[in-house]
C-alpha cells in the first residue's frame, strides 16, 4: 500500500501527484463516515451511560475509532502503535484497558474531527483538478454553453473570439497545472500532519 511518505522519495512528479491525490480523495469519504459514526456513537453512549447501556456503545465506538486509526497510520506510513491491554485475558479487562488508554481517546478525537482537514484538503484538490481538466477541455464543450453574458477574457478586454476564449482557458489551465503538484502535496500534508499530531 502506498503511504503518504512514499511520494517524498519518488523521482517522478507524476507518481507523487497521483499518490497525493489518491490519499486526499480517499481520505474524505473515510473521514466523513468516521465522523458520522463517532459522533453518533459518543452521543448515544454518553446519553445512555446513566442506564449502563451506553457504556458498551461508547466502548464499541472507541474500538471503531481505533480501527480507523490503525488504517490511517498505515496510510501515512507510521509504525503500529502498541495499545495498552491489547493482550488482556478477559473481556472486561480489555474493555477497561480500552477506556483507560489515553491513545484510545486520541483515536476517538482524530476520528471525530479529521473531517475538518479532510474537507479542506479535498475541496482544494478537487478544485485544482477541475480547473486543469475544465480549462484543457473547454474547447470541446465550451461552445454548448448558452450565450447569456460575456466571458472573462472579453470583460478584461482581450476580445470575444472563440479562439481567444479557448486560449484564455488553456492559459488558466496551465497555471493551475503548474501549481497542482505543490497544492496537492500541501493538501496531503495537511491531513497527514493532523493524523500524526493525534495518532
Amino acid at each position: 500500500m502506498t503511504t503518504i511518505d512514499a511520494p517524498l522519495v519518488s523521482t517522478s512528479t507524476f507518481a507523487r501527484l497521483t499518490a497525493d491525490t489518491r490519499y486526499v480523495l480517499t481520505g474524505f469519504p473515510i473521514a466523513l463516515a468516521g465522523t458520522v459514526i463517532a459522533t453518533t456513537g459518543v452521543s448515544l453512549g454518553a446519553g445512555l451511560a446513566v442506564l449502563w447501556i451506553g457504556v458498551p456503545i461508547l466502548v464499541a465506538t472507541m474500538m471503531f475509532a481505533r480501527g480507523l486509526a490503525v488504517t490511517e497510520r498505515r496510510r501515512i506510513g507510521t509504525t503500529p502503535f502498541p495499545y495498552r491491554g491489547a493482550t488482556a485475558d478477559t473481556v472486561l479487562s480489555r474493555v477497561v484497558a480500552v477506556v483507560r488508554d489515553p491513545q484510545s481517546w486520541r483515536d476517538l478525537l482524530h476520528t471525530t474531527f479529521r473531517i475538518i482537514p479532510s474537507t479542506v484538503a479535498f475541496s482544494v484538490v478537487v478544485s485544482w483538478w477541475a480547473a486543469v481538466v475544465g480549462g484543457v477541455s473547454w474547447a470541446l464543450w465550451g461552445w454548448s454553453l448558452p450565450e447569456s453574458g460575456m466571458e472573462l477574457p472579453e470583460l478584461l478586454g482581450f476580445g470575444d473570439g472563440y479562439l481567444t476564449i479557448v486560449s484564455w482557458y488553456l492559459v488558466i489551465a496551465a497555471a493551475f497545472a503548474l501549481t497542482l503538484p505543490t497544492v496537492t502535496r500541501w493538501a496531503a500534508g495537511l491531513e497527514a500532519r493532523f493524523a500524526r499530531a493525534l495518532l
